[in-house]
């Protein structure tokens, strides 16, 4: 009877260690979803490139190296967003596995909350970055891009 009230114990702890889960799931599910918005763009200005020329192609270039460094940003974010997430995974693995025998193992998982809580700063630091970069290069350059699309697309039927 005693080694079910220990394991109810142990169930009990590891449950606010699995809402931070369900937290870092969603915040995978928003960086996973703005790559995605990225991507499309890149792709919507790959195909202007190709037909622009002189000063619009390099407005064009432009715009594209800043959406490679937003997408940068954003893998690097979900890397860390996913270490947080592993991280989550070894706590509650190390609850069990100290709790059935009865290990002292809170220095590990204090270590290892710590540097979870690191890696989700991390990708919430990146995540403003991208953020703050996407704005800043939508209001310079969304107007001027956007006439280059209109008047290539007016030439080429697009």
């Amino acid at each position: 009877m005693g080694e079910y009230q220990t394991i109810s114990q142990i169930m009990q702890s590891a449950v606010s260690p699995v809402f931070l889960l369900a937290g870092v799931g969603a915040l995978l599910n928003v960086l996973s979803g703005r790559l995605g918005r990225i991507i499309d763009r890149l792709r919507f200005l790959q195909s202007y490139i190709d037909i622009t020329q002189g000063e619009d192609r390099e407005v064009m270039l432009l715009n594209r190296k800043q959406s490679i460094f937003r997408m940068r940003l954003m893998y690097i974010s979900i890397f860390f967003c996913t270490l947080a997430g592993l991280m989550v995974c070894i706590v509650v693995g190390a609850l069990f596995i100290g709790g059935i025998n009865n290990y002292s193992i809170d220095t590990f998982i204090s270590v290892l909350f710590v540097l979870c809580m690191i890696s989700l700063m991390m990708s919430f630091i990146l995540l403003s970055l991208e953020i703050f970069l996407a704005t800043k290069t939508t209001r310079r350059n969304l107007i001027k891009t956007e006439t280059i699309v209109s008047k290539y697309r007016s030439k080429n039927n697009l």
